[in-house]
């Protein structure tokens, strides 16, 4: 009886219980891209071999081919998201396709297992308590500039943080990004199984970006050809403004930094201007002084469906004297020009792995790796405040050739590269005398087709044609990337 009236009990209290949140469906969606590739002349000498190239599927150089295979799925409900993205990206070869386990693993860049790669790449955890307070987590694409120039930062780095809606027309985003948070744990010879220190590899930053969108009634734009056309059809008056505050803990490079900036995109009829500015000012736990800046403008035309051409010029600040407690040579958190809005392309020269060279390294665009000394931010935490900067003029244009072909797009540029100061570098060519500031010229032509909604075809050919600055140092030599890119969506 008393076994009775326990599982009566358990059955009411089970049915007084408030009901729980219905189970969120969940969807799936995916990529996968294979991308056969070749690098050529990366340190501009084609009587030398190239020395290694680091993508995203890991250490390569000439052909190769890549795969990016990409798994995710998303659930979401009134207030809350969840998001996640698996992928593999790999060099494809049998020990990658087959996860095979190296025997001399320290000889095949010290991976015991190469396929091991697989896991989850990207991570997006949202709850909304209110309009004006997100919560926010997890390792997802955040970027305090993407949009413009990319010169401060944009990366798929950890990340903690809120944002919300202040008013409908004012937005914010306060993020806490942990890079690095690498205690040194004791080893097998440490008699005392402590850590040696808590935080002498950790890299922390916080940032602040505030987003004023100041669009006015679209009809206060007056018809004229310059701005737009009798129809209205370009009479788009925007503008968003949106200050930005970023402060880089770095204690594994012994530096901290406070980045100061301001980011502005808009659109007034045919012209798109865009626009950013940002001031760095910190110091090295030695001493020396932290001190520069970068900018970038551009505008982008909309003639015509099928042509928008675009101008842009790109600036950092270079170093003049590596011996001197000044330290001017512009490094931001993490440069995404790769990426960025009007010059970005994936897959373009200067977007790639040219350290051994040039300088700039995988998703960058500046010669933040051009010198080795006073590091303190950039990809990989490797960029140096010693490098010689750039001056950048951009020219291109891009649109959609479905009127002749559908579904067909392109897009193709040309940069015009000068280093800022050229005082740091060393004249292999002509010893003794100062290296030139002209760079060289890169031209990059993009050609996608889509064969439907979920398999389409990109190629890229993109060439860095070296000038007296570059053949100074290295070779005269062009440099070359052409890569071809299939790509299935679902």
């Amino acid at each position: 009886m008393q076994q009775t009236i326990r599982y009566l009990l358990a059955v009411l209290a089970l049915t007084l219980l408030p009901a729980g949140p219905a189970a969120a469906g969940i969807d799936f969606f995916g990529t996968a891209k294979i991308k056969p590739t070749f690098y050529s002349n990366f340190d501009f000498q084609s009587a030398k071999n190239d020395a290694f190239i680091i993508n995203e599927g890991g250490l390569t150089g000439g052909h190769h081919t890549r795969a990016e295979l990409r798994l995710g799925w998303k659930a979401a409900g009134d207030n809350w998201s969840v998001k996640m993205i698996a992928e593999a990206d790999v060099i494809m070869e049998k020990d990658t396709a087959d996860r095979s386990y190296y025997v001399d693993s320290v000889n095949k860049e010290g991976k015991p297992n190469s396929g091991s790669e697989f896991g989850i790449e990207r991570v997006e955890l949202l709850y909304r308590f209110l309009p004006w307070l997100e919560l926010e987590s997890g390792w997802d694409i955040r970027a305090l500039d993407i949009k413009t120039g990319g010169l401060l930062y944009g990366d798929d780095h950890p990340f903690l943080g809120f944002r919300g809606d202040i008013t409908p027309s004012t937005r914010y985003e306060l993020l806490y990004l942990p890079i690095q948070n690498r205690s040194s744990l004791p080893s097998s010879y440490d008699t005392e199984k402590v850590l040696r220190s808590p935080d002498a590899d950790d890299w922390n930053v916080y940032t602040f970006k505030l987003t004023q969108d100041l669009s006015a009634d679209n009809n206060s734009l007056p018809q004229s050809a310059f701005f737009g056309n009798s129809d209205g059809k370009n009479s788009t008056l925007s503008m968003s403004v949106g200050p930005i505050v970023a402060y880089s803990d770095n204690d594994s490079k012994q530096a901290q930094v406070t980045y100061y900036g301001l980011e502005a995109t808009g659109q007034a009829g045919w012209f798109k201007p865009c626009f950013e500015v940002i001031a760095a000012d910190g110091e090295f736990d030695s001493g020396a002084d932290i001190s520069s800046w970068a900018m970038y403008a551009g505008v982008e035309m909309n003639v015509a469906k099928a042509f928008n051409p675009y101008v842009a010029f790109r600036y950092t600040q270079g170093d003049d004297d590596d011996t001197d407690n000044d330290v001017e040579g512009w490094v931001g958190i993490t440069d995404i020009g790769r990426f960025s809005g009007l010059m970005g392309m994936d897959g373009n020269i200067l977007g790639e792995d040219i350290g051994q060279s040039y300088g700039a390294t995988l998703y960058s665009y500046a010669p933040e790796r051009a010198r080795s000394t006073n590091r303190y931010g950039g990809i990989g935490n490797g960029g140096s405040g010693d490098n010689p900067g750039q001056k950048l003029i951009a020219i291109g244009t891009r649109g959609d050739l479905s009127h002749w072909l559908p579904n067909l797009m392109y897009k193709t540029q040309a940069f015009f590269i000068w280093y800022d100061e050229t005082d740091n570098l060393t004249n292999v060519r002509n010893p003794g005398k100062k290296v030139d500031d002209y760079a060289g010229t890169t031209v990059d032509m993009q050609l996608m087709y889509a064969f439907s909604k979920n398999f389409s075809v990109d190629y890229i050919f993109s060439t860095f044609l070296p000038g007296d600055g570059i053949k100074d140092q290295f070779g005269d030599d062009p440099a070359f990337v052409n890569c071809l890119t299939l790509a299935w969506t679902y």
